[in-house]
């Protein structure tokens, strides 16, 4: 492959991280880290899922190519297009620079091609839906999956001269999903100016820091870039917004920190989107960060209880299964306990699940402390999967306090670029027992885990970790508690 040449998964990152467009391409190999277990796991759960689909398709002619290097396997997919066959599994098609790898190249009747009376069309397997719910509707169709599929398409109009109408994926529940290509032509056209500029070197665009940043190889890298240039993005809740202030002259953290808020807060220098409120927040932000020390603001307080629940779920959504509810009980005068319900097996999450209702069903004057909306919308979708009783749903919702919203964003500032728990937590001397304490690794291991029912080994180190978030999030609580004034 040419060191320059253009992929697929240069447009699905582009919706994502335009540097990383170009750090993909330009960036020295011996900065980026290595990839983790998580995205390792997204791999082979991606792989094991084609392998299913191709085997659903019973007496279907499919020529697998999925083992040739990109020329050996363009010349096979030529070759099979040519011959007619079914179904073509990660074949290759390249014109000049451009080189993609659908999942599935499949043959249509509907029209015809060069090859003759017939065509094809390239369809990819997805580990998620294509159309995103918005309030429980079909909203929008993912641009980073209709990107993709654009370029695929444009590689075959190139090589067969016709693409048959609509785009389609394979959705996570092996459903074929359509969406309208001419939807998002100008956008895909637009973005496949600017990836050829990043991926050739001619433009590089800059990190944008957010807590996402984190499960990308570069992050090391950006992480380091944000710190020497004082970059806005390494303040909370900045991102993309930089490019505005930098418009307006506050290209560093101590600009911002310096800034007569006042004066952005209309023209000339009025900057979209942002009001006072906002504008003041970033500035304390800025002091907060350049100081090195948190900011607690009163106001704040605590449910007068007779049970603390620090409350933590861990999710498999490779696998679309709960598998561990963890807790860390505080009952007046007695010591703190963790406790747990575990799905051994996926299979088990609807008796592990009203185990937990029963729970909740049993405390009184109880006050179940999160760290994200993710508890509660967890524990809505399981309700609504297996018809669990809506009133013992609405008892947990009355007696939830979301550390993460309600308190650390509300009441607080923090130095630090995200005010996930880890980041919080660590600053204030908390310490996981794990070398590499993450949820997404906690998926890996509920997965390694799977293999081997008995290894209690990773069984203990899901449990450690869970178990750990919990004990985070009352260091936390004991934190604003023993602030002044409180």
């Amino acid at each position: 492959m040419a060191k320059h040449s253009i992929t697929a998964q240069d447009l699905y990152n582009y919706t994502k991280c335009l540097h990383r467009v170009y750090l993909d391409s330009n960036g020295e190999p011996s900065e980026k880290s290595e990839v983790s277990s998580f995205v390792k796991l997204l791999w082979e759960v991606g792989l094991q899922t084609e392998r299913e689909y191709i085997a659903s398709l019973g007496d279907q002619d499919v020529v697998d190519i999925q083992d040739l290097a990109v020329e050996p396997a363009f010349q096979e997919t030529l070759l099979a297009m040519e011959q007619g066959v079914d179904v073509i599994y990660q074949g290759c098609l390249i014109h000049e620079n451009f080189v993609g790898r659908p999942d599935l190249i499949v043959k249509r009747n509907d029209g015809s091609s060069r090859f003759g009376a017939f065509l094809y069309e390239p369809i990819d397997i997805k580990a998620g839906k294509g159309w995103e719910e918005v309030n429980g509707k079909k909203g929008k169709f993912k641009e980073h999956y209709a990107f993709q599929i654009l370029f695929y398409r444009l590689l075959l109009e190139k090589i067969q001269g016709a693409v048959p109408p609509g785009g389609r994926i394979i959705n996570v529940d092996k459903d074929l999903e359509e969406f309208e290509p001419a939807l998002f032509e100008d956008r895909f056209y637009m973005a496949m100016q600017e990836v050829q500029q990043l991926v050739a070197g001619e433009e590089s665009s800059e990190p944008v820091l957010g807590s996402h940043c984190t499960m990308c190889g570069w992050f090391g890298r950006c992480y380091r870039w944000v710190k020497e240039e004082s970059d806005p993005t390494g303040l909370f809740f900045v991102g993309k917004q930089k490019f505005a202030l930098r418009e307006q002259g506050l290209r560093t953290i101590e600009d911002i920190a310096k800034m007569d808020v006042s004066l952005y807060l209309k023209p000339p220098h009025k900057i979209p989107r942002m009001g006072k409120v906002s504008l003041s927040r970033m500035k304390e932000r800025a002091r907060v960060l350049l100081e090195g020390k948190p900011v607690i603001r009163p106001g704040y307080a605590f449910p007068d209880v007779d049970q603390e629940i620090y409350f933590d779920i861990e999710d498999d959504p490779t696998r679309g299964v709960t598998y561990l509810f963890g807790l860390v009980i505080q009952i007046k005068g007695a010591p703190s306990h963790f406790t747990y319900f575990w799905a051994k097996t996926p299979e088990d999450e609807e008796q592990t699940v009203r185990d937990f209702w029963e729970f909740i069903q049993s405390t009184d004057r109880a006050v179940y402390y999160v760290y994200s909306h993710k508890e509660r919308s967890t524990l809505k979708h399981l309700m609504e999967k297996y018809a669990l009783d809506p009133e013992t749903f609405e008892k947990y919702k009355a007696c939830e306090f979301d550390l993460y919203q309600d308190l650390i964003v509300e009441y607080s500032d923090w130095p630090t670029f995200s005010y996930g728990i880890k980041h919080i937590a660590k600053f204030i001397g908390f310490h996981w027992r794990d070398l590499d304490p993450s949820g997404a690794n906690s998926i890996a291991w509920y997965n390694d885990y799977l293999t081997n029912p008995n290894n209690e080994t990773v069984m203990n180190r899901i449990l450690e970790y869970n178990e750990d978030d919990c004990y985070a999030m009352a260091a936390i609580k004991r934190y604003f508690e023993r602030q002044p004034g409180k």
